[in-house]
């Protein structure tokens, strides 16, 4: 048979879940609510297979059926647990493992009176996943001896995101632009042929990207400009983004997955020293392509991770607190030397997100017990926008938006979950260099949810769901377990 044994069993659904997770990292890497602003790119796989036409805005088809495949990875997950089995372990506390459930009720409660139907439906079938990546690490990888197999998926994501986001830097990203300048010459892309829903009213270009786009043929230049704006700046920015949605979303899973990654190739096992070797050389290009993507949130978050992987080490308290001193100090002066323009400049961004902040402070005011239905920001933004401020879709905070999109309830059970959830992993005490990366990459994808919108992007969210709940529910020793106590 093909999985007659349990360890069997259990090396297929791992795969499995590598597999989704590996997906996820180039296929799904938008947020749910606007993925036709960002079609996949070409890896080389027959993504038309998937579903995906070179003329598609949407990942629709390709999402419902990777769902297909967690689902079946659920089955078989689930049937290899014994019914005496189907219960909490004793290291996950009861209350933190059922707040998520009741976040994602307040979810479907919210939706009966969301002010648009469609958006919401689409956010809530993602809650629903993230609802059952969280429960598979719960009840399913938490038991298994081989659990970690499954992050290799997420890790080979991460490496391609890398490659590929190293490769823009070094003359990828001219010559995709320079691509798409003698596409628009040649008529075969017309700005008329646009969707009108990728066009935001009340956007312009930046003076230096204009200056640019000035120095091309007129005529060029006049089509160029016909584009939307946010697609203009995609082209002309110098920040990598890799596979996934927008450099934030990239500094975000290398924040994440990196330490995993890192972890995973200097765990116990064959040919160590290379491996040790390949994870010296993955270290330096993931914190390249961190800094190249330009995140200030990235930079300052990857500084507390740093700090706190400081804290690990068989030191002396003093020294540790030399050497996390020390490492901040040069942190903050590098980033204040590298953004001393950008801030000179009014720092747009940061007050941007103020402006959203607010509009989601003030929708929760005025809708304080269901809000204004899940993945809805953007319509409530509409009436709370500041003059001549950026449209936006989403908050840029995970917290807030649960605020404006489901009320008070909602946000207060997904802060409490995520809140407790950190502070219990915080006071575990782990040796296994698997578990402490986990912990790091939680910590950083919590802290990134402040700024960014972390929950909404499949490639993020899964994996960190995922592994929060095999964290919580696991035994420090897990790997040590024999397989007979499956």
């Amino acid at each position: 048979m093909f999985s007659d044994t349990i360890e069997q069993k259990d090396r297929v659904f791992l795969i499995l879940i590598g597999a989704w997770l590996f997906t996820a990292l180039f296929l799904f890497t938008n947020p749910v609510i606007l993925d036709y602003l960002h079609p996949p790119k070409n890896i080389g796989l027959p993504t038309e297979s998937l579903g995906v036409k070179p003329e598609d805005y949407s990942n629709a088809q390709p999402y419902i059926g990777v769902l297909l495949v967690l689902g079946l990875a659920c089955l078989l997950g689930l049937s290899r647990i014994k019914k005496p089995k189907f219960q909490l372990s004793n290291k996950c506390p009861k209350w933190i493992a059922w707040l998520p459930l009741i976040w994602f009720i307040w979810q479907l409660i919210s939706t009966t009176q969301t002010v648009d139907l469609e958006i919401s439906k689409a956010t809530v079938i993602h809650f629903g996943s993230c609802i059952v990546a969280f429960y598979l690490g719960i009840f399913v990888l938490a038991r298994m001896r081989l659990a970690k197999m499954a992050l290799w998926g997420a890790a080979l994501g991460l490496i391609i995101n890398l490659i590929d986001a190293s490769q823009e830097h070094f003359g990828g990203l001219e010559q995709t632009r320079n691509n798409i300048i003698t596409q628009i010459e040649s008529g075969e892309l017309d700005p008329s042929k646009i969707s009108s829903h990728l066009r935001e009213q009340g956007k312009s270009l930046p003076v230096e990207i204009r200056e640019k786009i000035d120095h091309l043929p007129p005529e060029t230049a006049a089509k160029l400009k016909q584009f939307p704006v946010e697609m203009v700046k995609r082209w002309y920015s110098p920040r990598v983004y890799g596979h996934m949605f927008y450099p934030n979303a990239l500094a975000g899973i290398i924040l994440l997955l990196l330490p995993v990654t890192l972890a995973l190739l200097i765990d116990q096992g064959r040919w160590i020293i290379a491996r040790r070797i390949t994870a010296f050389a993955l270290a330096v290009i993931g914190l390249a392509c961190l800094y190249w993507s330009g995140s200030k949130g990235g930079w300052l978050i990857s500084l507390i991770l740093a700090g706190s992987w400081l804290l690990h080490f068989p030191l002396s308290k003093k020294l540790k607190i030399s050497l996390v001193s020390a490492t901040m100090l040069i942190g903050l002066v590098g980033f204040a030397i590298k953004y001393a323009d950008y801030f000179d400049k009014g720092a747009t961004s940061v007050g941007a997100r103020f402006g959203y902040w607010n509009a989601a402070l003030k929708t929760a005011m005025e809708e304080p017990l269901l809000g204004t239905g899940p993945g809805t920001f953007k319509i409530a933004y509409q009436k709370h926008r500041p003059p001549r401020s950026e449209p936006t879709r989403l908050t840029h905070n995970d917290y807030l938006q649960q605020a404006s999109d489901s009320g008070w309830p909602g946000f207060a059970l997904y802060v409490a979950f995520l809140g407790s959830s950190i502070w219990t992993l915080s006071r575990r005490q782990f040796a296994e260099p698997v578990f402490i990366a986990i912990r790091l990459g939680l910590l950083a994808w919590a802290l990134q949810g402040t700024v960014e919108f972390g929950l909404y992007i499949p490639a993020l969210a899964w994996p960190a769901w995922l592994m929060l709940g095999w964290l919580l529910a696991t035994p420090i020793n897990q790997f040590d377990k024999s397989p007979k106590n499956n």
